[in-house]
């Protein structure tokens, strides 16, 4: 586990490109993340307005965002288990599915419909948001996305499934 974040901090790197492909998810400790990528650093905080689900482009009831979209439900084949949009973790488990929103925004489900989080419109930030909280950090690790979330984070997808 401390090999994977150690990766994954060295390779982070900007918004990811929009292609089709599962992506990693494992669990990191916010407090063991470099100032630059960790939530104590102003930029990647839930508290900056255009990090925040109230802006339009990242809230949860704009049509865009939501899960009532068809290209946004698990109806969708591409957002089922199996659909090649899946977060899975590090035992091959899915624990839910993202889809890429306008302006840049990704948006992360859980398979009951429920968005849990969020990387905001705008690529000025590489953290992931839940409903007012930091929920983690997206990048590649060889060219493959990878998204880093905080325990609390990874027990939403768990327990609102």
């Amino acid at each position: 586990m401390k090999n994977v974040l150690s990766v994954l901090v060295i390779a982070l790197m900007s918004a990811p490109e929009a292609s089709v492909a599962d992506i990693l998810t494992v669990i990191i400790d916010p407090s063991a993340l470099p100032y630059e990528i960790g939530p104590s650093k102003y930029e990647n905080s839930p508290s900056k307005y255009e990090n925040s689900s109230s802006t339009y482009e990242n809230s949860d009831s704009r049509y865009e965002n939501s899960p009532s979209k068809y290209e946004n439900s698990p109806s969708n084949y591409a957002n089922r288990v199996g659909g090649g949009r899946n977060l899975v973790t590090e035992d091959n488990k899915a624990l839910g599915y993202y889809v890429f929103g306008e302006g840049g925004i990704i948006n992360f489900y859980n398979y009951n419909s429920r968005r849990i989080a969020y990387l905001p419109a705008g690529g000025h930030t590489q953290s992931v948001f839940t409903d007012g909280d930091w929920c983690g950090t997206i990048g590649e690790i060889h060219g493959e996305l990878v998204l880093g979330i905080s325990q609390s984070c990874y027990y939403a997808f768990l327990l609102q499934n």
